[in-house]
């Protein structure tokens, strides 16, 4: 009887020691398991918990330093619920988002937060028309991913101060422009517009799927600005008025009559 009696003590404390040890499991030891799935990015200065923890480092393939990671997990996924709250603080981005899954298991994002300085990405997105400038800001309210692409999306993107940048030439001021974004069963849509005092009129939409995409824009200067002339002429022949009427298309949506809307 003694014996059983240790014996059940025995399986009690190591049960109690399992719980303690998974209750407060430190974030450093679990640290090389997500490493290993990261593709090449890499985490640095792991501290916290798996549960309530951050990252002071988080370097891209290249070694280069893109900021710091914050995350609160919740106990649930102990039990296959995933409740991740998850904060990004970088010099080119800083984001934060809420993530679960659908009963389909599908990665499901509400209540994020994107915010950038377009100037800290050049030249990565230096192109033909110039290095953007300006604030870019971004609300989802819900995006739901399948395969990495978002079947459903409700949420809005600023651009203020938009500019671009061109090289030995003043800057092409745009004003402030938005879009909504908006989707469902995999078809992504918004309308374009400007902040209606700006340099630029611009009113268009534009819609994209996993089979292509369209842009149909109004571009019209407000001003006699003779560097935002020249930079819209790089785009499109203007008409009499200046404006600038843009029709792009790749993908199958190059083949396909416009959505009804």
């Amino acid at each position: 009887m003694k014996r059983s009696r240790a014996a059940w003590l025995t399986v009690a404390i190591v049960l109690l020691l399992a719980v303690l040890l998974v209750w407060f499991l430190p974030a450093r030891w679990v640290a090389p398991v997500v490493q290993s799935r990261l593709h090449g990015w890499k985490l640095e200065g792991v501290h916290g918990l798996v549960w309530d923890g951050a990252a002071e480092q988080l370097r891209g393939p290249d070694g280069r330093s893109l900021g710091a990671v914050r995350w609160q997990l919740s106990r649930r996924a102990l039990w296959g619920r995933l409740d991740l709250q998850l904060a990004f603080d970088g010099p080119m981005l800083t984001a934060r988002g809420h993530l679960q899954r659908d009963p389909q298991g599908r990665s499901v994002w509400s209540d994020v937060a994107l915010r950038s300085d377009l100037a800290t990405w050049s030249p990565r997105i230096d192109t033909s028309l110039g290095s953007p400038q300006g604030r870019l800001t971004a609300t989802l309210q819900r995006v739901v991913l399948q395969a990495n692409w978002p079947v459903e999306l409700d949420g809005r993107a600023q651009w203020r101060d938009a500019a671009m940048q061109m090289p030995a030439q003043p800057v092409v001021a745009l004003g402030n422009l938005a879009t909504t974004l908006d989707g469902a069963s995999g078809v992504l849509h918004g309308e374009l517009h400007d902040q209606g005092k700006g340099p630029l009129r611009v009113e268009g939409q534009w819609q994209a799927s996993p089979l292509g995409w369209r842009l149909d824009l109004l571009l019209q200067p407000r001003t006699a600005d003779p560097a935002l002339r020249r930079w819209l002429a790089r785009l499109g022949r203007p008409d009499t008025d200046g404006a600038v009427h843009l029709h792009r298309r790749g993908g199958l949506a190059a083949a396909t009559p416009e959505a009804a809307r």
